[in-house]
Formats: structure tokens, sequence, C-alpha cells
């Protein structure tokens, strides 16, 4: 009888546990089908984007290929489920009204909107600041530039004002100094902080130029424009991989890199309901060995190259001194240092500052803004930003009545993009007029006494920039680095 007892009590567990498992399996489908359904609950993503392209200048050189890339870059997003507006050869005037209807339709959207900004053409860096440069600049003198250009910081700070999911801005803007006559920058755009929520990905390294580019688009948007399109592919690891093969077909020449703060993940194409509840994939797209000199060097070289941070550059210069490669991770290493300390020098803004990074890179490209800096340092912080915003009275018409334009810069292009489960849904391209003779300054509004940019949030740079890492390229790791910011000098 005893031993029937004990058979019957294990009996009676083995039930119990079956039965638990049972559930168990009920729960976790139910969980499933709750997680998949609240995926499917989710206010539908938005995505809207302004896509400008500038090639005639008046009086800077002019650029083959910007007008080619906005437009194929305009209708690779439409294909993606943007809205997209495409602009072509804007005056500073077109630039900002552009600009601020770009910022109220973003907050019109909502807080579940993608914002993305794509621009080609000239870029200028001075003392810190980068400046965008519309068809119709004139630049004799270092103090011209605030009033023909639009600030990438202008840009940055408007849209961080409004509530989105993620902004994206996208910059081939890396040309040589269109404007010899201020001759005290160096070349290249500067250093920026992406804000919390954001990247921006640029065609080269700081104080670098890239090209314009044999054929009909840049190298950069070239590369941009056939990765995009991968699948589910991370937007941190596609601008790896762009990174790596513009570095591969220019020979080394061009190295873009970009600033992420984001805090969810996004795909041009795929899933985008799952993309905006995952991290960031910040993994590398190169899976090493723990016994990485056993390697190929190509393969250490394309690792390091695409993850860009200067660990992994002291690396690989420290495993392969010797190897013809090292002289341009030698040189991304060092370019890197540079910018920087300039950076540093220009976020602090105080004779000390100037005068230490002049005593460290005495013959830098930053050098002569430096020595003015020192006697003179700024009046208005770096990150400070004045708002591109208007009164919603002014607010231009909307897509579906914008009035039809007899200039080859406007059209209407049909298209189809994703929704958040993988359907179709009609995107949108619009091109904005090539002149709006109405815009003031008091279309802009001063935003002062807070630093917008520099918030505490964690910033992560790639492709010539960095700070303090975990393992390295020895190792399977993440690369997350700390805040940095503006550089100084010209750039497209």
């Amino acid at each position: 009888m005893p031993r029937f007892k004990s058979w019957m009590r294990c009996v009676a567990l083995l039930g119990s546990l079956l039965s638990f498992a049972h559930s168990g399996a009920a729960l976790a489908e139910a969980a499933n089908a709750a997680i998949s359904n609240g995926l499917r609950s989710l206010p539908a993503e938005q995505r809207v984007a302004l896509v400008i392209g500038n090639s005639n200048y008046q009086t800077a050189p002019q650029l083959a290929n910007p007008n080619n890339d906005a437009r194929s870059v305009a209708q690779l997003l439409n294909s993606a489920g943007f809205e997209v507006t495409v602009a072509t050869d804007q005056t500073r005037n077109d630039m900002v009204r552009g600009l601020q209807d770009f910022s109220n339709k973003v907050a019109e959207r909502g807080p579940n909107t993608v914002a993305m900004i794509y621009y080609a053409g000239h870029g200028v860096q001075l003392a810190g600041e980068n400046y965008l440069v519309p068809i119709d600049a004139r630049i004799a003198a270092p103090s011209d530039l605030p009033d023909n250009t639009v600030r990438l910081v202008d840009v940055m700070g408007t849209l961080e004002t409004i509530p989105s999911r993620m902004r994206i801005v996208v910059l081939d803007a890396c040309r040589n100094n269109p404007f010899p006559n201020v001759d005290d920058a160096g070349r290249g755009l500067a250093i920026v902080d992406a804000p919390t929520g954001s990247i921006v990905g640029y065609s080269t390294a700081p104080g670098m130029e890239a090209q314009d580019g044999d054929g009909s688009h840049s190298p950069y948007t070239s590369a941009f424009l056939n990765i995009a399109r991968q699948p589910n592919l991370p937007i941190e690891q596609l601008f790896k991989r762009v990174r790596l093969e513009v570095n591969n077909t220019t020979a080394g020449r061009q190295t873009p890199w970009e600033s992420s703060s984001l805090t969810s993940d996004f795909y041009f194409f795929g899933d985008t309901a799952v993309a905006s509840t995952r991290e960031p994939e910040r993994g590398p797209i190169i899976q090493s060995a723990s016994n990485f000199p056993a390697r190929s060097v190509q393969q250490a070289y394309d690792y390091v190259l695409s993850e860009g941070t200067p660990e992994y550059y002291e690396e690989f210069i420290q495993l392969f001194p010797t190897d013809p490669r090292c002289d341009r991770i030698r040189f991304l290493l060092g370019n890197w240092r540079q910018a920087s300390a300039w950076h540093r020098a220009v976020l602090a803004n105080s004779p000390v500052a100037y005068k230490s990074f002049r005593d460290s890179f005495p013959n830098s490209p930053y050098a002569q803004a430096a020595l003015k800096l020192q006697a003179q340092p700024k009046n208005i912080p770096l990150m400070q930003f004045t708002r591109l915003s208007k009164p919603m009275t002014n607010i231009g018409l909307s897509n579906n009545h914008a009035p039809a334009l007899a200039s080859s810069k406007a059209a209407t292009l049909p298209g189809k993009g994703i929704n958040s489960v993988n359907g179709n849904r009609a995107g949108k391209v619009t091109h904005l007029p090539a002149k709006v003779n109405h815009m003031t300054n008091a279309n802009v509004t001063p935003l002062r006494g807070k630093n917008q940019f520099h918030d505490g949030a964690p910033r992560r740079f790639g492709g010539g920039m960095g700070g303090n890492s975990g393992p390295r390229f020895s190792s399977q790791s993440r690369s997350s680095f700390g805040s940095m910011g503006h550089g100084g000098g010209f750039r497209r």
C-alpha cells in the first residue's frame, strides 16, 4: 500500500507538471498573440522626407551630381514609404522656406513620425559651425556666411523641438572649399552631436573632402542607394556598410562617418513595427575571431574600417605596422585626433583652449581660425541654435493642393511604399518651387539659454569619430561612444 500511494503521488505530480506545461504553452501563445496584436495596434508609422540637391551655383563652383543624387534618393525613399519633397538648385530663401514647411509637416504627422533630410551640395565649416550652401550664396568674407547659408545646427535644433520617433539627416556635402577668399578654414565639415533619437550621416570624415564622382552619382550616394534597399537592415549597420563600400570604391580617399544617438531601430525596407520596438543594432557587421591576427589583413582592415573608431585604428596599427594599408589607418587616426581636439576647443571657447589646440596642432588647417578665436572668442555659444519656424498662417499649400509648375524643378511622381505590417501604401514625391521671395528674417525665432544638443544622452560616432569603447576588434563587441560635437573648416 505505501508503494501504491507513492506511485499515485508520482502520477499526480506528473499530471500537475503536464497541466502546467500545457498552461504555460497556452500562456506563451497568448503572450505572443498579444505582442503581435499590440504591434498591429500601434499608430501607423509616418515617414516624411525633404531631399535637396544643389548643383548650379551662381558664384561657387558648380557640381555635376547633386541634382541627380537628390532625384534618385527621392525615388528610393518614395519606394520605402516616405512622403518626399524634393527640391533642386535652391536659393537661401527657398531652403529656409522648405525647411520651415517640412518642420510643420513633421509636427502635423505626430510623434510616431520618422523625419529624414537629405542634402547634396556645397557645405562649409568655419570656427566649429557647419553651413549648407544655397546656389545664390555670395561669400567674400567669413562674416558673410550666416546671412547667405543655412546653419546645420539650426536644422538639427529645429527638428529636435518637434516630437517624432526618429530624425535622420544625410549630408553628401564635403567637397573642397568653394570660397577661396575665405582662407581661415579647414577642409570638410565639423564634428556634430546627434540629438537624442537622431542619426547624422556624413559622406566623409570630419576635416576631409568627398568626391563628386565620375558617374551619375557621387560615391557616397551611390553606395547609399545600393545598400539601403537591403530588407530588415538596421540603419546603423547600413551606415557601416556604406562606409566600407565608399572607402573601397575610392581606394581609401574617402571614408564616411556618422553620429548616432538613436533609441530605437529603423529599416528603410522591412517590418517597421518590429524595428520601432527594438534597441538599435550596433554590433560589428564583420564578425571577428578571438585570434584575429590569424585572419587576413584585408579582413582586419575591413573590420576596423567599418567600425570606424580610434581604438580599432590603434589596434590595427599595433598588429600590422608594416602593411601598406596601415598608412590609411594612421591617417584616419591622426585626422580624428585633430578634429576631436578642435571640437573640444570650440566647445570650450576660451583663449586657453584655443592656445592649447594651436600648441598641439600648429600645422592644422584650423590653426589660423584658432589664432583669431584666441584673441576674440565667439560671442554666441557653438550649439545655440536659431529656430527655423514661422506662423501657422504662413504655412504653404499642402501637397494635395500645390500649384502645378512649368519648371523642370517641380513634378509629382507616384509611388508605393511599405507600412508597419509590410503592406503597401501610396507614397508621394512633390517638388518645391524654385523661387520664394517673401521670406524675411522675422520668420526665424532664436532660442536662448538652453543648449539643445548637450542633454546628457550618449552619442555614438563611427568612421573616424569615437570615445571610450568596450572590447576592441580582437573580440565581438558593441561600440558606444561619449559626447563630442562640431569642429571647423570648409567642405564639398
